[in-house]
């Protein structure tokens, strides 16, 4: 074996284990500015927690004749390909994309009271994700809007589930 297999092996087996122990031992919470840095390369695995209403990210914009669009909503869904098993960049975009969603409602629950959203890397991080969605649909529009809701599982969404709907953002 060479040394980057053996290495490999070594992390892979290293990261299991670490996973039994923390199965086996419950300690204190770990956080820390190191560990919210390094979140963005693990998924969000609070799914597994429970079963309860969904993020999800829901975009509007105003066209030529400045009029509002209605509110549409981001919903990544993978294509599926066998040579995606391999190589598969675009729809991981997409499952980090919905992760950033993820990723802001959780930090939207742990803002204390009076906190400012906007503040927020991943108010930020969405904001531009918005932007280069509508972006991706065509020219982006000169004022747009997103808004972020908890869909409940076999529900339609709809506006009273908003948690957050974004300032008009670009130029008026």
């Amino acid at each position: 074996m060479s040394n980057l297999q053996i290495l490999s092996l070594v992390l892979v087996t290293g990261y299991f284990a670490f996973l039994a122990l923390t199965l086996v031992r419950r300690g204190r919470v770990i956080s820390g500015p190191w560990l919210f840095l390094l979140r963005s390369f693990f998924p969000n695995w609070r799914f597994y927690h429970g079963f309860g209403a969904q993020p999800r990210l829901f975009l509007r914009s105003v066209g030529p004749d400045g009029h509002w669009s209605d509110w549409w909503q981001f919903m990544p869904r993978a294509r599926f390909v066998h040579a995606d098993l391999l190589h598969n960049p675009h729809n991981n975009l997409l499952l980090a994309n919905q992760n950033l969603v993820d990723h802001l409602s959780f930090d939207l629950q742990a803002l204390p009271e009076g906190g400012d959203a906007r503040a927020l890397v991943t108010y930020q991080m969405v904001a531009e994700l918005a932007r280069s969605l509508l972006a991706a649909r065509g020219d982006l529009p000169a004022r747009w809007q997103f808004q972020l809701r908890l869909v409940p599982p076999l529900k339609r969404p709809d506006d009273d589930m908003a948690v957050l709907t974004s300032p008009v953002m670009g130029t008026p």
